[in-house]
């Protein structure tokens, strides 16, 4: 009778089993909320209620339910821990050597539960400080620092717009925070991976489990795609070809349009707007003015020099805003160079996620 079971697995010395349980731990994109956003099945996003998956993907890894043995392997790489944000789900499990920490919010949610983007305080700074704590990797939404539009690209428009500032104050307050981790940091090594779009793979589990592309016990079901990664972008494609639940155009529609020329200059345009925006933020902080023992100082005297405006090129004159298409950095000046040293290195991404449920909504179509 033919069987998957390995009955001799307990017989290997103890030593290979630990290495076996620990292969099968997954490497995982831990998410701290649901992307409601980025599936909301509005301006050309993919329509999934992705909350159950959410919550599959907060739980403790399928090997720490096998038995006690394969349990201290997940508890050597893993732990739960309480979330403090409101944004946040209540309690997630990391594995902060493997995992990547995760965060879906954007102020579209304020927008949507109570009308006002300010509604509360970005909960960013938090979570990039929580993601140092634990030694993870930090990961954020596009939205979050500067707005890319897969529908205008889909209609022949740019995807984002070339950004300005204000020559004083940030408006975007997470993009101030983003400026001001940065501008605090004391390594030269960081990284932001940017989630730029994001798919739904509405397929069964046994398509999941067979594909191995999930995890080897498909207990990853979040996972991160570089934009420009045709073969693995394809693998997932092609892994909803064969097995979808029922025909969405979306998906493909989405698929294709990752892997355009269109899409990837879009998005590397993208990120070099998003890189000039936090390095503005950042040269407006270092102008902010400091109070030590009752007096008023500046701190651009040492971080930028007497005279800050030579940080640009053309020499920026005092006006309402700063444009990218009038200013970029001198790479000459110190300071620019400190700041380019310091600030995050950006990772554009996308999501793939499987879902069980059919929970998109039937008929409808790309906006």
């Amino acid at each position: 009778m033919e069987t998957d079971e390995f009955h001799y697995f307990p017989k290997l010395p103890f030593e290979i089993r630990c290495l076996i349980w620990e292969l099968c731990l997954p490497q995982r994109i831990v998410e701290e909320d649901a992307p409601f956003f980025l599936l909301d099945g509005n301006e050309s996003r993919q329509a999934c209620w992705a909350l159950p998956t959410t919550y599959q993907n907060a739980q403790q890894p399928v090997i720490a339910m096998v038995n006690k043995e394969a349990q201290k392997i997940a508890k050597e790489h893993g732990r739960m821990i309480q979330m403090q944000e409101s944004t946040n789900l209540d309690s997630i499990w990391v594995q902060p050597r493997k995992d990547v920490l995760h965060l879906n919010w954007t102020r579209m949610r304020y927008v949507a539960c109570y009308g006002d983007p300010d509604a509360f305080r970005s909960p960013l700074a938090m979570f990039v400080w929580q993601a140092e704590e634990l030694g993870m990797q930090p990961s954020v939404v596009a939205e979050i620092l500067h707005p890319f539009s897969i529908k205008a690209l889909l209609g022949g428009s740019s995807a984002s717009e070339s950004p300005s500032v204000d020559y004083v104050s940030v408006e975007n307050n997470d993009l101030a925070d983003t400026a001001d981790c940065a501008s605090h940091a004391d390594r030269t090594d960081q990284h932001l991976n940017i989630t730029m779009a994001a798919v739904s793979l509405h397929i069964t589990r046994n398509a999941v489990l067979r594909s191995g592309l999930f995890g080897l016990l498909g207990d990853a079901p979040v996972q991160m795609v570089d934009f420009d990664d045709d073969n693995r972008l394809g693998q997932f494609h092609e892994l909803f070809k064969q097995n979808a639940m029922d025909e969405e155009p979306e998906v493909p529609i989405l698929f294709d349009t990752f892997q355009t020329f269109q899409f990837r200059t879009a998005v590397e345009m993208w990120t070099r707007q998003a890189e000039w925006m936090i390095f503005a933020c950042m040269w407006q902080r270092a102008q902010q003015p400091i109070y030590t023992k009752g007096s008023e100082t500046s701190i651009y005297i040492d971080e930028i020099g007497t005279k800050p405006s030579l940080a640009w090129l053309p020499e920026l004159p005092e006006k309402v805003s700063i444009d990218m298409d009038e200013h970029s950095p001198n790479m000459d000046h110190p300071w620019v160079k400190k700041a380019f040293r310091i600030a995050p290195r950006l990772r554009p991404q996308i999501m793939v996620r499987y879902c069980t449920k059919k929970c998109y909504i039937k008929d409808r179509h790309l906006e």
